[in-house]
């Protein structure tokens, strides 16, 4: 069995007790005042240039970093395990001046990276942006400034005389492609039943919903085949890939100076690109997806028939409209009454003959005329019970709103026949006026 050893207490005298302890307490001074903590390497380092940057934070008593120099080298130049550095990124940069607490300045940053990239072939030069951008950053004139002050935080603020046409048209773009977003997206989740690009990033979101909503069926049923529409998704992902994919060679080859050097890498991607090209065409193919292999397409689908015929199976408000009738087409109406003066004006009647066709006419319009008070009641009635219906119905939330009709959008066409009654009253009695005065 184990035995600890018990360790006896030194014996000293109360002279010797008192040096020991001024000893101790001159250690515990110098170690305060002269070495600072770095909580993510876990280690107590000299308080000196080299090893801690300095914080200008009032609010911080020992006026330096939170960590050591060398742990935010790590984070900007993205140490990996083998101890190796990389070239740093704008978004290593940040981070590591996150954890200094110093601000991100995009014009600092940008001279940073210039001069680097002027003292890349010099010897023993500062060959990084972030060394350049660091000893920028401590200078005076940055002072007091901390990560807060960041240019990403600062809200460009343009007031109403300073707005071009350019600016407003750019809001309206941005609120109609976030509103398209959001439709595809609820029509994406309607005719699947889940959400494919859950995981997705969001700046992705409103490219990968367009694409895979042109591909969907517009009738839920018609979207059972799972294997078709994993194919659809499957490609909708593949063609963001693509897109990615032209946008790095496009970003390689617009440096000529390092286009050999880039060149292998060139090829890969390209290479990349031709195996999601291929894969694209195969899952096209299998799936009936593509034009040449739609299933569809011998089915007339693809016609105005076809399409209005889709729309009524959707059940779709906004598909209930009288795609072309005389009566609720002012362009029909207009040929319809140049016809009729047209024959009119060819037909030769004699005066029995008109004198009939008048009889008729009289007789039909008679018939119309009480048809017509008829349903003007009928139709008071039902409107008068349809907007107590719709009151109630909001009140309670049992409506939505984007399915209303906007009842003067909807009784518009009167209002027309009365502006072209009251202007033709208007030329009848200039007229009159006119014939009096002479």
């Amino acid at each position: 069995m184990a035995t600890t050893k018990k360790i006896e207490p030194v014996k000293m005298t109360p002279t010797q007790m008192k040096k020991k302890i001024e000893a101790l307490e001159e250690e515990i001074r110098v170690y305060k005042e002269d070495t600072a903590w770095c909580y993510m390497c876990g280690k107590p380092k000299k308080k000196n240039r080299e090893n801690f940057y300095k914080n200008t934070d009032p609010l911080v008593k020992s006026g330096y970093a939170a960590i050591c120099s060398e742990c935010a080298r790590k984070i900007a130049l993205r140490t990996d395990e083998n101890g190796e550095e990389h070239k740093p990124t704008k978004e290593s940069i940040i981070l590591a001046l996150q954890y200094l607490n110093k601000p991100f300045l995009e014009n600092v940053y940008n001279s940073s990276v210039q001069a680097a990239e002027r003292n890349a072939g010099i010897p023993g030069a500062k060959q990084n942006a972030w060394s350049t951008y660091i000893r920028t950053i401590a200078m005076q004139q940055y002072s007091g400034k901390q990560f807060k002050d960041s240019d990403f935080f600062k809200q460009k603020i343009i007031y109403e005389d300073e707005k071009t046409s350019a600016d407003v048209i750019k809001g309206k773009e941005s609120q109609d492609n976030y509103e398209g977003f959001e439709k595809n997206k609820a029509d994406v989740i309607r005719l699947i039943g889940y959400d494919p690009f859950e995981q997705e990033a969001l700046s992705d979101q409103p490219f990968l919903y367009s694409q895979l909503i042109g591909l969907l069926d517009s009738s839920e049923d018609a979207n059972d085949d799972m294997m078709r529409t994993a194919s659809a998704i499957s490609i909708v992902r593949a063609f963001l890939q693509q897109s990615k994919i032209d946008n790095a060679i496009a970003t390689y080859m617009s440096d000529v100076q390092k286009l050999r050097t880039n060149s292998a890498t060139i090829k890969t991607l390209q290479a990349s690109k031709k195996d999601l090209t291929a894969i694209i065409k195969d899952l096209a193919a299998e799936s009936c997806i593509s034009l040449k292999n739609n299933k569809n397409a011998k089915k007339g689908e693809n016609t105005w028939t076809g399409k209005i015929r889709k729309i009524k199976e959707m059940n779709l408000r906004e598909g209930e409209v009288n795609g072309f009738d005389i009566g609720t087409c002012r362009g029909m109406r207009q040929v319809m009454n140049m016809s009729n003066a047209s024959i009119l004006k060819q037909l030769r009647l004699d005066e029995s003959e008109y004198s009939d066709m008048l009889a008729e006419q009289r007789e039909m319009i008679t018939k119309l005329r009480d048809d017509l008070d008829n349903y003007k009641e009928i139709s008071r009635i039902l409107l008068r019970e349809n907007i107590d219906l719709k009151d109630y119905m909001e009140e309670h939330n049992l409506i939505e709103p984007d399915n209303l009709v906007d009842l003067n959008e909807l009784f518009s066409c009167f209002s027309s026949n009365e502006e072209e009654t009251e202007v033709a009253d208007d030329d009848e009695s200039g007229s009159d006026s006119r014939a009096s005065e002479a």
